[in-house]
């Protein structure tokens, strides 16, 4: 279950279903990413899919997973006690 958004503007997108800020977004594919990390009990709850592509992170990311939703555009999140929290959307590839 989410517990908690990194930002105003995830939780906005998740809870409004409204994608201001996030250019070229899957706005319909953010929202079902979205679901997915909320209705997850553990992570393996999380379908295996390539599309998906669930991984942990490294460096100054080190304790977080990601997922993917379309082009740049990630979910980043911390997976404590079968939760989720400082859920984030974001292009973290870019300058």
């Amino acid at each position: 279950m989410i517990k908690s958004f990194k930002n105003d503007a995830t939780a906005k997108l998740y809870q409004e279903g409204r994608a201001g800020g996030f250019k070229g977004i899957d706005l319909e594919l953010a929202l079902e990413r979205l679901d997915v990390i909320d209705a997850a009990t553990r992570l393996a709850d999380i379908p295996p899919l390539k599309s998906i592509r669930l991984h942990r992170l490294k460096g100054d990311r080190m304790g977080q997973w990601a997922i993917s939703i379309n082009g740049p555009w990630r979910i980043c999140f911390e997976w404590r006690g079968g939760d989720a929290y400082n859920v984030e959307v974001t292009n973290y590839h870019k300058g």
